[in-house]
């Protein structure tokens, strides 16, 4: 069984809490007033969620992830003006410019080293028509060192059962072992599947958008700075 197919199949179960629709009006807010008509690449976009917020919006998306099955989950969704293509976020190059651009719920974590980071803002830019709006979040550093090291979360649903392990690995990364036990009728079936994620300083990620001007960065679904805390944050980027 590939990368991600079990992931995929539940991710929007294990997703419920992340207020889909709350996070694209507030990503929402930093784009242009006018959404009808304009374009926006929705980057890592997984099972497209989001993008269907986006589409009702007005907005004409794209989705690019490297997930086969999360594409497919996508795709089942039937999204009006939305197309689903699969791309690496670090190596894709767009037939058409867009007016803006998104990459939610930590997908910038995935990339374990900053010299990646850089490729995804560089394609991220390229993608974009001049004056174009980026907006990303990340996991902070606080969050991987306080908050998700070395805790056990546990999902007991009707039809699987989930073990979701995080180890820090020290230099802000986490491997998080994902164990899902999933019910076949008469007993289960084991899947087992391991994400390494790695947090970025303000500073390191400010470095890496050579591309963009940075307008912006909010503390979690808010207009308010980081603080030392802050376990998730914004930013929000002009194309130069």
């Amino acid at each position: 069984m590939s990368r991600y197919n079990i992931f995929a199949s539940y991710y929007d179960r294990l997703t419920e809490n992340v207020q889909y629709k709350a996070r694209a009006e507030y990503v929402s807010g930093f784009f242009s007033a006018s959404k009808d008509g304009e374009t926006l690449l929705d980057l890592a976009c997984g099972t497209g969620t989001l993008a269907a917020y986006f589409s009702k919006m007005g907005y004409s998306v794209t989705g690019i992830d490297l997930s086969e099955e999360m594409l497919q989950a996508a795709y089942e969704k039937e999204i009006e003006n939305a197309v689903f293509i699969r791309g690496d976020m670090t190596d894709f190059t767009l037939p058409y410019k867009v007016d803006n651009c998104v990459c939610s719920l930590d997908s910038i974590n995935h990339l374990t080293d900053i010299e990646e980071v850089k490729k995804c803002f560089k394609c991220a830019a390229e993608a974009l028509n001049e004056g174009g709006v980026f907006v990303f979040d990340v996991n902070t550093p606080f969050k991987h060192k306080y908050v998700l090291a070395d805790n056990t979360f546990v999902f007991d649903e009707d039809e699987f059962f989930l073990s979701w392990d995080n180890e820090y690995l020290g230099e802000y990364t986490t491997r998080i072992l994902l164990d899902f036990f999933v019910f076949n009728g008469e007993n289960y079936d084991r899947y087992s599947e391991e994400i390494i994620e790695k947090a970025y300083t303000i500073d390191e990620l400010s470095d890496a958008l050579v591309d963009f001007e940075t307008i912006g960065i909010y503390d979690d679904m808010s207009y308010d700075e980081p603080n030392d805390e802050s376990e998730r944050i914004y930013f929000v980027c002009k194309r130069k």
